[in-house]
This record gives C-alpha cells, sequence and structure tokens, in this order.
C-alpha cells in the first residue's frame, strides 16, 4: 500500500509466501491534505504528548451513529497527528507536532484490549489496507497501562519483520482482543489475536536482514497510520498450516532475539503468526466489504466518509454480493491478469499484466511504465497529462472463474487519470484528500510479466497493474478470505471455496 503525495515505490513481494501480498505507503511531503508541518501546536501543552493530543483534537470524527454490528466507520483524510520532521521538510528543520497530510488514505478505528481485561484503548487512523494480512499498530500510540503479552516460539518472545514497499516495519509480535465496528467500536470482537507492535521497545535494534530491506517506518511521521488493519484475501503472513520457513525467505519474517542486534531467524507455524482479526470473528469472517461514495468534483473532495463491512452473504444482510456484480478469483499470490486501454490522448500499448491486484492502501491507480509509455509523470512519479486521461481497465481472474461472463474477462471499467500537479494537488487550498482519478508510475517500471498466472517469482512479481483506492470510490469491492474454503460463498450458481474479489 501506499497512499501519500511524494512516493517512491511499488508493492513489494515475498515469493517464497504462497499467500504474501504486502505493500506499504511512503512519506508524504505535507501541504496538501491538510498535512502542512507549519501547524503550530505548542499551546496544546508543553510536553509533545500534550500537543498531539491538541492537534488529534482538531481532525474530524469517524462518523458511527447508526452503524450495524458488523459495520465500522471509515474516513478518507489528511491522516493522524505526528511529532517528527514532515517528509520533503529542508535539512535541518526541528521536528513539530504536524498533520500527516496524506491522499486516498481510508482509516478506522480499532480497540485493542488486554486479553480477557476490560484493559482497552481506542486506536484511530488506522488503516484499512486490503494489501496485507493483519493489524499493525505503533507503540508510541499505546497506553503505558496497555501491557500485551508477548507471542512466544521455541520459548522465546517472537519479533517481526514486516517488509513493505517503503521500507520495513520492526516490533514485537503480541496478543489481544480486538473489537471493531458497531456504533461503539465493540460490534466484532477476535480473541486472541497475534499483532504486530511496531517499535516496541522490547524489539530493540532490527537485524541487518531487516534493516537492509529500506528505511525503518517505525513510527507516525514515516507511517502516515497509527497503525494498519490488513483485510486482504488471507489470514496469515505465511501459507496457512506452514511455519514461515526463513531458508524458503529472502529476507526472514520472524526472529528470536536474546539481547539487542543480535537475532536469529525462527520458523514459525501459523498459530504464532501475525493475522487477520476478521479471520477469527465469530460469525462475519469470511472477508470484508469496503464502501465509498463516488467522487463528484474531477479535483476530488475532502474528508470523505466511507463503510467497511464485515462478512460476505452472512446472517447480517448487508454484506450480499448484488447480483450485478461479477465474482474473480486470484491466484496464490493475491493476483489476477488485466490489461488497459486508452481512450483519451495518450496510446496505451494493452499487454497483459499477470500480477496485477487491487489494494486500497495504494491511493493511486499505478501502471507499468509499458501500459501508457507516452503518458507524462512528474519527478515523484505521478501522472502528469496535459488533459484528463480516459483509458478502460479489464480485469480477468486467475483462475479464468468470473461468474456469469463466457469471455471469462470484466467488461471495461472505465478510469480517468488527472494532472496530479496541476489539477488535484493544489484544488480546494491544497485541502482535498479524495481523489478518483490520481494515478502514477510503478516503481518497478518496465513491462508486465505476461506469463501463466501464479508464475510469478521474486524477480518478476513487482510487474502489474496496481488497482489502488481511485478504484473504490462508487463501488462497493468484496474481499473474500481464505475462511470462505471451509464456508463457501454461493453466488449465481457457483459455490466460491478460493478467495476472491467481487465488485
Amino acid at each position: 500500500m501506499r497512499f501519500s503525495k511524494t512516493r517512491d515505490c511499488l508493492i513489494a513481494r515475498t515469493g517464497a509466501l504462497t499467500t504474501l501480498t504486502v505493500c506499504l505507503l511512503v512519506a508524504s511531503c505535507g501541504g496538501g491534505g491538510g498535512g502542512s508541518g507549519s501547524n503550530n501546536f505548542s499551546n496544546g501543552g508543553s510536553t509533545i504528548a500534550q500537543q498531539v493530543a491538541a492537534c488529534e483534537a482538531t481532525l474530524p470524527q469517524l462518523q458511527t451513529t447508526g452503524l450495524a454490528s458488523n459495520e465500522a466507520s471509515v474516513i478518507v483524510d489528511a491522516g493522524p497527528c505526528a511529532y517528527g520532521v514532515p517528509f520533503g521538510s529542508p535539512q535541518g528543520t526541528a521536528p513539530s507536532v504536524f498533520i500527516v497530510g496524506a491522499a486516498n488514505a481510508p482509516y478506522t478505528s480499532v480497540t485493542v484490549c488486554i486479553h480477557g481485561t476490560s484493559t482497552c484503548q481506542t486506536i484511530d487512523h488506522v488503516l484499512v489496507d486490503t494489501g496485507s494480512f493483519g493489524l499493525r499498530l505503533m507503540s508510541s500510540v499505546l497506553n503505558s497501562n496497555m501491557a500485551l503479552p508477548a507471542v512466544q516460539v521455541s520459548g522465546a518472545p517472537l519479533f517481526e519483520c514486516a517488509q513493505f514497499a517503503a521500507g520495513y516495519l520492526w516490533g514485537a509480535v503480541r496478543s489481544a482482543d480486538i473489537k471493531i465496528g458497531g456504533p461503539s467500536n465493540v460490534g466484532e470482537l477476535a480473541s486472541g489475536v497475534n499483532i504486530e507492535v511496531i517499535g516496541d521497545a522490547s524489539a530493540g535494534t532490527a537485524p541487518t536482514a531487516c534493516s537492509n530491506t529500506g528505511p525503518a517506518l517505525n513510527d507516525v511521521a514515516s507511517f502516515f497510520a497509527n497503525g494498519v488493519l490488513g483485510v486482504g484475501l488471507f489470514v496469515n503472513d505465511c501459507a496457512t498450516g506452514t511455519t514461515c520457513q526463513a531458508a524458503l525467505l529472502s529476507t526472514p519474517l520472524y526472529y528470536n532475539c536474546p539481547s539487542s542486534g543480535n537475532c536469529a531467524a525462527v520458523d514459525t507455524p501459523s498459530a504464532n503468526q501475525v493475522s487477520d482479526p476478521v479471520a477469527s470473528f465469530a460469525v462475519d469472517k469470511t472477508g470484508v466489504v469496503l464502501e465509498l461514495p463516488p467522487i463528484a468534483s474531477a479535483t476530488g473532495a475532502q474528508n470523505v466518509y466511507g463503510t467497511l463491512v464485515f462478512g460476505i452473504d452472512s446472517a447480517a444482510g448487508n454484506n450480499s454480493i448484488p447480483n450485478s456484480a461479477n465474482v474473480y478469483v486470484a491466484d496464490g499470490l493475491g493476483d489476477f491478469s488485466a490489461s488497459v486501454t486508452s481512450a483519451g490522448p495518450y496510446p496505451a500499448s494493452v499487454e497483459t499484466c499477470a500480477n496485477s491486484f487491487i489494494d486500497s492502501g495504494s491511493n493511486g491507480l499505478f501502471l507499468p511504465t509499458s501500459a501508457i509509455p507516452t503518458l507524462p509523470a512528474d519527478s515523484n512519479g505521478w501522472f502528469t497529462p496535459s488533459t484528463t486521461e480516459n483509458m478502460d481497465l479489464v480485469v480477468t481472474g486467475a483462475a479464468m472463474a468470473i461468474t456469469g461472463l463466457p469471455s471469462n474477462q470484466s467488461p471495461a471499467i472505465a478510469l480517468t487519470i488527472a494532472n496530479a500537479d496541476s489539477t488535484l494537488f493544489p484544488a480546494n487550498g491544497g485541502n482535498n484528500t479524495a481523489f478518483n482519478d490520481l494515478g502514477g508510475t510503478a516503481s518497478a517500471g518496465g513491462s508486465c510479466d505476461t506469463g501463466p498466472s501464479g508464475s510469478e517469482t521474486p524477480s518478476n512479481a513487482s510487474a502489474g497493474i496496481d488497482v489502488g483506492l481511485p478504484f473504490f470510490y462508487g463501488r462497493p469491492v468484496f474481499v473474500a478470505n481464505e475462511n470462505v474454503e471451509t464456508t463457501g460463498v454461493s453466488f449465481k450458481g457457483t459455490n466460491y471455496v478460493l478467495p476472491f474479489w467481487a465488485f
């Protein structure tokens, strides 16, 4: 996932993990979206914590009135408050408290509790990400009384290096009860699930194998969120039933650390891995539906509200796949094939991209450079067409399973890309936060891999069309996780028992 206005990365994948698709945001330049480092919250108190609290008091609140027990409010706004130096600031800029200034970032709140107790804390501005799996929270936002118990492997505490496109998260794996949704954020309960506490003091220094993967994103200022709720197609970091074997990974995920900086990779069973809390709900555990309204203005909107619905076709009745939708089965890496055709002034190459994916954590429509080769971009990779580029996206399921479509491909889905620098980011005084026509170049560049779906390797799996948050505006997107393998979802005469998208 990535969603800042200055970005330099694309999805990163660990090819040895048959169920892992992870990506993360990169730093924002502040500026638009209400995220200027010039905000001064020093009058909120003498301590940094008091200044952050004063900043947080200025942020829009989630709309929780009228929510069903399996619904959580979502907002696309400028993000949380952070202490640090805003990305892109001149060298020597002093740290301050500021709003991070995200664009196309869908946030929700989660309540984390010490397992089996009433000691709880609600964390706001947790990114909703359909491209990763599991809950990860910044240690800096947890209260001092939230002493979550450590998860152990081989008799020692477990730590994780979560590798994302912009860098890495290093933290401790801990167990907690997670409550999400409903009018009071207690609608759904995941009891005793494993989460990552990013930057946890007990984690010490990240091992070299981890830190070599990129810059550390272990604080709110660099991560642009208080945490991330991964609600993708899969349940764990590694394939369910496997031990996440370190020897099979170019960079191991899990470690035991007898002392700071002295860590050894460790094989980790599924029961000890970080996992998607939704998969541990009692009933509504087969996936999620992310619903965002259409964006009426071509220059975007400010503070857009939506809903994250838990479960698919469950008894709640508010998560049934509409008859007008189609189902798209993904491959073992969570991908499918897709292509774009151009109806605008810049011709498309119409190549098939077998490693494409849908990801609410990506803030734009990101295309390999060969897809529309002449589409201009700025130095940060954001597209800057002289006139709006109109294009059609066509999606095919990895398993060629698309309900009701004998051609095994979706209808043409109309999408647009506007000039990020002159049209989108300056609009509304730079305060708009939601854009349905924001796009950029896939940092991996090059051509798409056109091999058979499921053939991805670490060397070719970064190429593909990253169908980010602009795609979600105006259409409910269903993300069915691995739990459908045991329950199945019946739709248009087919019982689906594989992870899928539907829209």
